[in-house]
């Protein structure tokens, strides 16, 4: 009866323990394919963040918001972090970030077929004179272009100049390394080899991590927690298998 009984207790002590894990209140927005409700595991971001959080001995309970709710809620204490944000000083004053999950970078996307002897590398904008640009407004590198007097064509969106690109009408298009991939792998399926980028980055890489609320209960301990699971899930591997699986087609890996 014994042998019958006790595979059964364990399963239900396990249930138990995982039961009685502290939940932690955490705030996102949409931004695909780092964070989004309509992807696999709600997008790679969500998956080290979850796995870090459940290493640490957490359930980490996930609402969806608009980017300035989720930042109120943090900052109000009723959410323990807010992701993916940059650090920046004027979010230091009000909260403290974790270390990076991830870095994003900017690149210069082309379309193989219409550009199939791209610049490998460059030193300066200045030898991009001769290729036809996309920009979209607002955006950071606009005056950088204007610089160097580069030859751009403004288009609506990121997917828009993808499909230029595709169509012949434009050269080159900068976008953050796993926002390009997506936006062909999801627009433009069966095209994904027909795509590239000049490995050289546009910007330096901008860190993405937790925003931490400094009024949620016990957050310190949260933080600590939470950062040596991460800090594990790095020396492990698992941080680096998790965006490769959800990034295969890119190089270099972060």
């Amino acid at each position: 009866m014994w042998r019958l009984l006790f595979p059964a207790l364990v399963l239900l002590l396990c249930r138990s323990a995982a039961a009685s894990d502290p939940v932690v209140e955490l705030a996102t927005g949409e931004w695909p394919p780092y964070v989004s409700q309509t992807l696999p595991g709600q997008g790679v971001f969500t998956e080290i963040v979850q796995e870090a959080f459940r290493r640490a001995g957490y359930q980490p309970h996930l609402t969806f918001q608009s980017w300035p709710q989720a930042e109120w809620l943090t900052k109000s204490g009723k959410a323990a972090a807010a992701f993916p944000y940059r650090p920046t000083p004027e979010r230091g004053a009000d909260f403290d970030f974790s270390a990076a999950l991830m870095r994003s970078t900017s690149y210069l996307f082309f379309h193989k077929p219409h550009l199939p002897h791209p610049p490998q590398q460059f030193k300066s904008l200045d030898e991009l004179r001769g290729y036809r640009i996309a920009t979209q407004l607002g955006y950071w590198y606009i005056p950088l272009f204007q610089q160097h007097k580069l030859n751009t064509l403004l288009t609506s969106d990121e997917l828009h100049a993808l499909r230029q690109l595709y169509l012949g009408h434009l050269d080159l298009a900068p976008m953050t390394l796993e926002r390009g991939l997506f936006l062909i792998h999801s627009n433009l399926p069966g095209h994904e080899k027909e795509f590239g980028f000049i490995p050289t980055p546009l910007d330096k890489e901008t860190p993405l991590g937790l925003m931490f609320s400094r009024s949620y209960p016990q957050v310190a301990r949260i933080r600590e927690d939470f950062a040596r699971a991460l800090e594990q899930m790095q020396n492990d591997g698992s941080l680096k298998a998790i965006y490769q699986r959800n990034f295969p087609e890119a190089t270099p890996q972060r």
